[in-house]
């Protein structure tokens, strides 16, 4: 059976935690048949993440192929940064 939460979902529920004001959505990649998140806040985006089995990945915009951490709540706050969106602190 196929995972249903997977990394990308993992991604996107931080994303949504740790800046809310980020418009991210699940969608699917064509080309690999994989779920990634877009990520779009205000002029910045839309801009794909995905997972390359280690870590998250941008997969478009100008950081496309460069990597992000594993854990889903720094990846989040790196995403949030890079597109200029506020960060929430990290839960505690």
């Amino acid at each position: 059976m196929r995972d249903i939460f997977g990394p990308a979902e993992v991604l996107h529920a931080a994303v949504r935690r740790r800046a809310p004001q980020v418009a991210a959505a699940i969608v699917l990649d064509e080309e690999e048949g994989l779920r990634r998140v877009r990520v779009t806040y205000r002029d910045a985006g839309p801009y794909l993440v995905g997972w390359d089995g280690t870590a998250y990945q941008w997969r478009s915009g100008p950081a496309s192929g460069l990597p992000l951490p594993a854990d889903p709540e720094r990846a989040a706050a790196l995403i949030a940064a890079a597109l200029g969106a506020p960060v929430h602190r990290e839960p505690t």
